[in-house]
């Protein structure tokens, strides 16, 4: 498989959180309003909100997944999919806080120029919208805002100074958003599992993103 196809829909496939009742009391659960999957800074990311993404992902996914790691895909199937679509949201909304705080735009050219190599590389958008469905398991409509979260991601290093081939670029970057993080307080409905605080993950996943994100920007 094409090392840039793999590193883009490898990137998420951590998010899925399997066993979840047993990740569900875990650090930074918080207090959330009822009606609520999280609630980040007060804004509030609804279960209606992650139920009909869930819905939209099923809907234009394969009967089946398969597979692991790296080669995992998803299908109508795969188990932990409101914590894969919830993660993922959380994920987005916390960079974003990022970037407001410290005043950086992230612009249409600038996620354009991060999709331009996958799109050209799946050959048509279609093609591309349902690579990722199948491989990072979240619904066509998160399509851009994937695309504008890993902008933002290299935006903020960027502006810290860290390479994308740093070896410790994912440490830094959790270094840069974890007083963010903090201050947003984020607290997550334990039904979907729990907030960690310490690594940035729902359910305490591994989500080496950095890494494939250097991966793809690398020589």
């Amino acid at each position: 498989m094409n090392r840039t196809r793999t590193a883009l829909f490898a990137l998420l496939a951590a998010l899925t959180v399997p066993g979840l009742a047993a990740c569900s009391g875990g650090s930074g659960g918080g207090t959330v309003h009822t009606g609520s999957a999280a609630v980040l800074g007060g804004q509030r990311i609804t279960i209606a909100t992650v139920e009909d993404q869930v819905t939209a992902f099923r809907a234009a996914a394969p009967a089946q997944g398969g597979g692991t790691g790296t080669a995992k895909t998803y299908g109508q199937d795969s188990p932990g999919e409101p914590a894969n679509v919830l993660g993922f949201l959380i994920q987005a909304q916390l960079v974003q806080s990022a970037l407001d705080q410290k005043r950086i735009n992230v612009s249409a050219t600038d996620v354009s120029g991060v999709e331009g190599p996958f799109l050209a590389q799946a050959g048509s958008q279609d093609r591309l919208a349902a690579q990722f469905v199948n491989q990072v398991g979240l619904p066509p409509q998160d399509l851009e805002p994937f695309f504008r979260w890993r902008a933002g991601v290299l935006a903020l290093l960027r502006q810290a100074g860290v390479s994308t081939t740093d070896p410790n670029a994912n440490a830094k970057l959790n270094d840069l958003l974890r007083p963010v993080a903090a201050g947003l307080g984020i607290s997550v409905n334990p039904r979907y599992g729990s907030w960690d605080t310490a690594n940035l993950t729902l359910g305490g996943a591994s989500q080496p993103w950095i890494k494939q994100v250097s991966q793809d920007n690398a020589g």
